[in-house]
């Protein structure tokens, strides 16, 4: 793999992973509009990998919270827990069936635009009352896990619907953000898991200088995806992604 291929696919995944725009999709599509060869699961370890240490440390105060179990990283900690339960349940289940079934371009046009018709309706509805992280309650955590299971599915955005999910139990947009991104942090750790044990079963487990290089790239668009994506937030609103995604689509169902 050279650099460029390198390069582009570390681009993809740091900018894509915690945007709402779906990273599985943006993968999938740039393999097959650029005829890249799959890198092979060593290097998609690297590349959320790298994402992870970004998340880690960009949310290092948050983690500090958890850590110390004062009454605001209990809350955080019964997210990560009970919010990250869902996803691992339904992705093992249904896994295959995604594989084999909706990693067309004509299915990840539809959840490309779908659900940017969801996030749509979810940011501009009317909040009677802005609910405060610190009032979270279990089961707004497990509405919120049970949507993140659909970011199974090509297209959809594990961000963007987790950021959806919270949107509509009245959260503001800052805490919906930080909401999708601390429960990144599992979800990511657990794909990352279990591609390891996948690697690990055929035996290739060498790191190769690609891998560290991919790592690095991914970790430094991750971070300043992150910081760009919270600091302009207010200023944008989630139009220009909403906008992106159906331009995307339509693009897709027409083009492609």
């Amino acid at each position: 793999m050279d650099f460029i291929h390198i390069f582009i696919l570390s681009i993809i995944q740091g900018v894509t992973e915690f945007l709402p725009i779906s990273s599985q999709s943006h993968l999938i599509l740039t393999s097959y509009l650029f005829g890249l060869k799959d890198q092979g699961l060593g290097f998609d370890i690297a590349l959320h990998f790298g994402s992870l240490i970004a998340i880690l440390i960009y949310y290092r105060k948050e983690i500090r919270s958890l850590l110390s179990l004062n009454e605001e990283g209990i809350n955080y900690l019964k997210l990560i827990i009970i919010g990250s339960i869902p996803l691992p349940i339904i992705g093992l289940l249904f896994v295959d069936t995604v594989s084999q079934n909706m990693r067309s371009i004509l299915s990840i046009a539809s959840m490309t635009i779908l659900f940017a018709v969801i996030l749509y309706l979810a940011d501009t509805r009317k909040k009677e009352v802005i609910t405060k992280f610190a009032n979270i309650s279990i089961y707004t955590i497990i509405f919120i896990g049970l949507m993140q299971t659909l970011a199974i599915m090509p297209g959809v955005s594990r961000s963007g619907i987790v950021i959806t999910a919270a949107l509509l139990a009245n959260f503001s947009r800052e805490d919906s953000i930080k909401i999708a991104f601390l429960l990144s942090i599992p979800a990511i750790f657990m794909a990352t898991v279990y591609q390891s044990m996948q690697l690990y079963e055929v035996g290739d487990i060498e790191i190769l200088s690609q891998h560290i290089i991919g790592m690095f790239f991914s970790f430094i668009f991750s971070y300043i995806t992150i910081h760009l994506f919270i600091s302009t937030i207010n200023k944008i609103s989630f139009t220009p992604y909403i906008l992106y995604r159906l331009i995307l689509g339509v693009a897709l169902l027409f083009f492609i």
